[in-house]
């Protein structure tokens, strides 16, 4: 295939990915599920990323907002479960189904994040042929960091730590070390193909390296929240991993042998990873984001 062809494939493919990560949805109907994790430790799924939610005597921690349409609805699942105020709020990354909620919560909690993502929350963003706006003051990270920060809040150790280029360049996981629960972001989509956000400076061959990274860190015992998906655990990301690994590894060797983006495509995937087509990254979309995180090694 020619360059200009196959630059003019991704094109339609990432915008019709960004169509769907960034369309306007009517979020109506969309119901706040409450998931218990660890003590005081919960996790709401709406519609978006998974917020993770620590609560105590000293008020409410947040793990991203979700969009923001659904803060009412947030706001009145935090009151079932808590009467404390919000103090802090730690976005994972800089993507709006994660963060475009913090408009509605940072007039009162301090926003916190890894540098890049107030970079990127406070500048004009482009997700392929999509132009996403900054988000206002009150919106944004008042306090962010480059490689770690600790919060000591309710009686629990609060470790944010990044880790670059893998999903994009601002991603933080989030670790509550006295509960022994782990909140990924979007670095770990359980059970599924994940996005990862090339023009973000993502990348499969680094996702994958920070993955491993962080088994090496957790016990079997860690509860995990990811980004998206349903509560997890340490065999879960094992899998995730191995998934990683095996179906970069199987369009690796395909390029070796001269085969082209389409003929991969068509090719396809060993029915195995079948099921990891459920959310909205195919596998023939995976296949097209490892290609290039391959090709610009």
């Amino acid at each position: 295939m020619k360059r200009s062809c196959f630059i003019s494939v991704l094109v339609l493919i990432f915008c019709f990915i960004s169509n769907q990560l960034f369309a306007q949805r009517d979020l109506s109907k969309v119901e706040i599920k409450i998931i218990p994790v660890e003590k005081n430790i919960y996790m709401l799924q709406g519609a978006g990323g998974n917020i993770g939610i620590c609560i105590g005597k000293d008020g409410i921690l947040l793990v991203d907002t979700q969009f923001a349409e659904l803060s009412d609805k947030i706001k009145d699942a935090l009151k079932k479960i808590s009467d404390g105020e919000i103090k802090y709020i730690l976005n994972t990354h800089w993507h709006r189904d994660h963060t475009a909620g913090n408009v509605s919560f940072g007039t009162k909690a301090l926003i916190i994040s890894h540098y890049n993502v107030r970079k990127r929350l406070s500048t004009e963003q482009r997700i392929f042929s999509r132009i996403i706006n900054p988000l206002p003051t009150e919106g944004l990270p008042r306090l962010t960091f480059y490689t770690s920060i600790t919060l000591y809040f309710n009686d629990e150790e609060v470790r944010v730590v990044h880790f670059a280029k893998a999903h994009t360049d601002g991603d933080s996981v989030v670790f509550f070390t006295k509960s022994n629960v782990l909140h990924m972001g979007d670095l770990f989509f359980s059970g599924r193909f994940p996005f990862v956000d090339l023009e973000s400076g993502g990348n499969v061959l680094n996702l994958t390296k920070t993955i491993e990274s962080i088994l090496q860190r957790i016990p079997s015992t860690t509860k995990i929240i990811p980004g998206h998906g349903p509560l997890s655990t340490r065999e879960d990301l094992k899998a995730y991993h191995h998934m990683l690994i095996q179906t970069t590894e199987i369009v690796r060797e395909k390029i070796e042998k001269g085969k082209s983006l389409e003929e991969i495509k068509a090719e396809g995937l060993p029915d195995v990873w079948k099921s990891w087509s459920s959310g909205f990254i195919n596998s023939e979309r995976w296949i097209e984001i490892i290609y290039t995180s391959l090709m610009k090694k």
